[in-house]
Order: C-alpha cells, then structure tokens, then sequence
C-alpha cells in the first residue's frame, strides 16, 4: 500500500503536465469549435453551425479527404519500401545493424525546412536532377513537374517518414521466428505462400504501428505541401492556420481541427483493433491472461 501511494504521488507531477499541456488546450479548442465570429468578436453562444457549415462544403470536405487520402497512399509507400528495407536489416545484417539503423535515422537529425530546401536543389527546373538528365541526353528541356506539384509533395513526404515505417517493421521482424519459416519451406511451402500465411500477419503489428505513425504526420504535415507542392499545397492543416491567423476564425478553426481528431481516433482506433486481431496480438493477450 505504501508503495502504491507513492507511486501515485510520483506520477502526480507527470499527470499534471498531461493535463495542463495537453488535456485543457484541446477541451479550450472544443469549447471554442461551438462559437460564432460577429466581425471581430467571438460571440460565446453555444451552437452546432461551425460543424454544419463543415459539413454542407465541398471545400472543407474535399480538403479533409485530401489529406487522410495523403496519408494512406504515403502509408502504402512507405510500406512498400519499408519491407524488405527492415527484413534485411533485421535477418541478413548482424556486425553493421546499429549502424545501418543509425544511417536511417540521420536524416530526422536536420531540421524539416534543411530537408525540404534540400530537395527544392534537386528537383527544381535547375536543379540537380534536370541538370543531369539534359546532360546524359534523356531530356531536351527540364521537367517543371517535378516540383511545385502534387508529385513533389509526395515524394518529399516518402522521403521524411519512411524511416517511421521501417523503424515499426524492423521491430516486428526482429520479434519473428526464423523456424516458422524454415517450417514452413520444409513443408514444401512457397515463398508468396510464406509471405502471406506467416511473415506479414506476424509483422502486422509493426506494419499497423509504422503506417499510424506514417499516417497521423502525413495528415498533420504543413511546412512540406506549402513549400513543394505549389497550387497543390493548399491543405486543410493550411486551411486551419489562415482561419487562426488572417480570417480570425477561431470557432471555425478549432471546428475543423476537432474533426480531424475525431477522424484520426477513429483511425487509430480501427489500427489497434487490427493490432490486436493479429496473430501476434491474440498470442500477447492470451499470454497477460
């Protein structure tokens, strides 16, 4: 008993940063996602207009779609990239391994803006990439669509967190069993057989943990679209920032904001559930109980 109390005593301290930090801001924002704007007063009556307004335009809604459509297609990316990027790191490499993951992470080292300036260099119309595909003959004259666009966006995206991806599947494949598989050729199984019975439902929840994390920051990305993706950088995080800012919207804003977190708990939510269906996860709850 003593040591229970102070245990809550101790993590007292923490609970309190949480709420103060964490919980009252965002119960402030929820507060005001009921107001009204009357020209530069923010009129506190409670109402549910904010909300609808979001819901009856096409802007807000297509915008919302924008980015979680952003956020899945960059998951898939990252996956497809990431697989066989962690599998090798994690079965085929010993001696190296801490390096190679040290390598991987050196990028997150810089700042976001020295990562998003640095492919700016590569593929601007002068860039370095445009530069040498007219030297060695395979373009006349530079591929504007290579940044400003929607591509660049994506790419610089991929770039910045496929280290999240591989890190969460990395995990998984270090938890894996090499004598499941071996089993399993011996039974005279296929390696897409193998693949698809064995190794990818038991990395499920490092693939679920890296692509929520690939997911969640894509969504909530802002330096990257406003700085690579030209016309297509207007986001709803973009949309939120000029609501807060110039259009002193706050209501609205905080509105809008309050629905993309509703949307990604439910996303998170539908990620752990698959966590936890996982072959894995019912081996880990089976062991607890």
């Amino acid at each position: 008993m003593l040591w229970s109390r102070a245990g809550v005593w101790l993590a007292l301290p923490v609970y309190a940063a949480v709420a103060a930090l964490c919980v009252a801001p965002l119960l402030i924002l929820l507060a005001y996602s009921f107001f009204q704007v009357s020209f530069v007063a923010i009129l506190k009556d409670p109402t549910l207009k904010n909300y609808v307004r979001i819901a009856g335009s096409d802007t807000y809604r297509w915008l919302i779609l924008k980015a979680f459509g952003s956020g899945v297609t960059i998951a898939a990316i990252t996956a497809i990239a990431g697989y066989p990027i962690a599998w090798f790191i994690a079965k085929r490499v010993t001696a190296m391994k801490s390096a190679l993951l040290t390598l991987l992470l050196v990028p997150l080292y810089t700042g976001d803006l020295v990562r998003i300036f640095a492919w700016r260099v590569l593929l601007g119309t002068e860039g370095v990439l445009n530069t040498f595909l007219i030297w060695i003959g395979a373009i006349r004259e530079p591929i504007g669509a290579l940044l400003f666009s929607s591509l660049a966006t994506h790419i610089v995206l991929t770039y910045n967190y496929l280290p999240f991806m591989v890190l969460g599947l990395w995990l998984a494949f270090e938890a894996l069993d090499d004598r499941l598989l071996e089993a399993a050729a011996d039974l005279g199984a296929g390696r897409v057989s193998i693949f698809r019975r064995i190794t990818l439902p038991l990395t499920a929840p490092g693939l679920v943990a890296g692509g929520m994390m690939v997911f969640v920051m894509v969504v909530g990305d802002y330096l990257t679209p406003q700085l690579v993706g030209g016309a297509s950088g207007v986001t709803i995080i973009s949309a939120i920032n000029d609501l807060f800012g110039t259009a002193f919207d706050w209501p609205l804003g905080s509105a809008i904001a309050w629905t993309m977190l509703a949307i990604l708990a439910l996303a998170l939510a539908a990620g752990a559930m698959l966590v936890s269906k996982s072959t894995l996860g019912q081996a880990l709850g089976a062991g607890e109980a």
